[in-house]
C-alpha cells in the first residue's frame, strides 16, 4: 500500500514531538474523531510518525490554521472560554494522574484499566490541545490578557505525558515477557494492538514489528487509520526533509542570538555530552529538560508554539529560542557548529562537525 496522496500534498506542521512510544501516538487519533464533541470542531486528517529515538504528531497546516481561528473566534466573542479550557486540563489532568497512580502496581495492569486510560486521556486532550494552540491565534491584546492563566495550567500538567507513555511502557513490557518478544519490538504497538493481545491472545508478527522498528507512520482521516513501514517510511522522510539545507527557519520564541556547539537531544537522562554554552537542539522540551536548558546558550525545537515548554523556559531565562523548525534534528547533527538569530528565527549551520 502507498502513502495516501493527502500526505503528499499538504504542508504538515509538526504539532509535538517527544522521546514517546508507538502506544502513546496513536492515542491521538482522537484529533480527527473527539476534539469536535467538546469544542465544535475536529481536524480532518492527523499524521503521527514514530521511530526508534522519538515520535512526532503532524497536522495539516491549512487545518491546524482553521481550528486554531476558530477556537480563538469563540474566544473573541466569549472570553470565559479561555478560563474553561484552563479549568477543564486540569480538571481532567487530576483524573489521569490519579489512575496513572495505581498503574505504578504491576497487578494494576488490566484491560479495564488500559480502557480507563484512553477514556480519560480521550476527556483531557480536547482542552488541552484549545488551550495550547489557540494562543498562537489569538489577538495581540488576548493573549497578553490570557497567557499567564493558560501558561499556569499548561506547565502544571506538564509531566502527564511522560507519565502516560511510562504506563503504557509497562504494558508492552509486561506483552514482552508474555509473549517472548524483545522489549524493543512490543514498543511499536499500537493501544488497540495491546488491547488485542491482553483480550485474544493476538499480536502481530515479530516481522512486521521489526520493520516498524525502523520507522512506523500511522495516517489519520476521520474515524479511519492506516499504518504504513518499510519503504513507504523512507518516502516520507524524503517528501519530509528533502534536499540537506544549512539554513532553517522557524518562529521567534525569545530573541537573541547565540553561535555555539549543537546537541541533538531526545532523552534528557542520556546525554553523553553538554557543556555550558552548547545549544540545546530537540523535538520539544519538557521539565526533565531544564537543567540542560539552564546550561544551553540557546534552544532549537522542531515543534512548539508560544506555549510549549521551550517558550515558556526561554522567556524566564531570557534565552535565545527558534520553536517549529520542523526538521532540526534531522539536519542538524550533534557537534556541529551552529548560528540561532533568534530575531529573524533562523537557524545556521556553520559549520559541520
Amino acid at each position: 500500500m502507498s502513502l495516501p496522496e493527502e500526505i503528499k500534498t499538504n504542508e504538515w506542521v509538526k504539532n509535538w514531538s517527544g522521546n514517546w512510544r508507538t502506544a502513546f501516538a496513536s492515542l491521538y487519533l482522537l484529533y480527527t474523531t473527539d476534539l469536535k464533541p467538546y469544542i465544535g470542531k475536529n481536524l480532518n486528517m492527523n499524521l503521527l510518525v514514530c521511530e526508534k529515538e522519538s515520535s512526532s504528531d503532524y497536522v495539516a497546516k491549512a487545518d491546524l490554521d482553521a481550528y486554531g481561528k476558530f477556537v480563538a473566534n469563540l474566544i473573541v466573542k466569549d472570553n470565559k472560554l479561555a478560563e474553561k479550557l484552563a479549568r477543564d486540563t486540569l480538571a481532567s489532568a487530576d483524573k489521569l494522574f490519579e489512575l496513572l497512580n495505581t498503574l505504578k502496581n504491576k497487578k494494576n495492569l488490566t484491560v479495564s484499566n488500559l480502557l480507563e486510560l484512553k477514556k480519560r486521556f480521550y476527556i483531557h486532550i480536547p482542552p488541552h490541545f484549545s488551550m495550547k494552540k489557540v494562543v498562537d491565534y489569538l489577538p495581540e491584546e488576548l493573549q497578553e490578557k490570557l497567557s499567564p492563566m493558560l501558561v499556569e495550567a499548561r506547565l502544571k500538567t506538564e509531566s502527564l505525558f511522560n507519565q502516560v507513555d511510562s504506563a503504557l511502557r509497562d504494558y508492552t513490557r509486561l506483552i514482552a515477557n508474555m509473549a517472548g518478544y524483545h522489549s524493543a519490538l512490543t514498543e511499536f504497538l499500537t493501544i488497540d494492538e495491546i488491547k488485542a493481545y491482553l483480550e485474544k491472545n493476538k499480536l502481530p508478527s515479530e516481522k512486521e514489528l521489526a520493520e516498524r522498528f525502523y520507522g512506523l507512520v500511522i495516517f489519520c482521516k476521520g474515524n479511519k487509520f492506516s499504518l504504513f513501514s518499510g519503504k513507504e517510511y523512507v518516502n516520507l522522510q524524503k517528501i519530509f526533509v528533502g534536499n540537506a539545507k544549512t539554513e532553517l527557519k522557524g518562529n521567534i520564541g525569545y530573541r537573541g542570538l547565540a553561535k555555539g556547539k549543537a546537541r541533538i537531544v531526545f532523552d534528557p537522562f542520556k546525554v553523553k555530552e553538554f557543556n555550558d554554552g552548547d545549544i540545546l537542539v530537540t523535538g520539544m522540551t519538557r521539565p526533565e529538560f531544564l537543567q540542560l536548558m539552564k546550561k544551553a546558550s540557546a534552544f532549537v525545537t522542531d515543534a512548539g508554539g508560544m506555549l510549549s515548554h521551550a517558550a515558556i523556559v526561554a522567556r524566564e531565562l531570557k534565552k535565545p529560542c527558534v520553536l517549529a523548525t520542523e526538521i532540526a534534528t534531522k539536519i542538524i547533527k550533534d557537534g556541529d557548529e551552529i548560528e540561532v538569530d533568534a530575531n529573524k528565527g533562523i537557524v545556521r549551520i556553520l559549520k559541520r562537525a
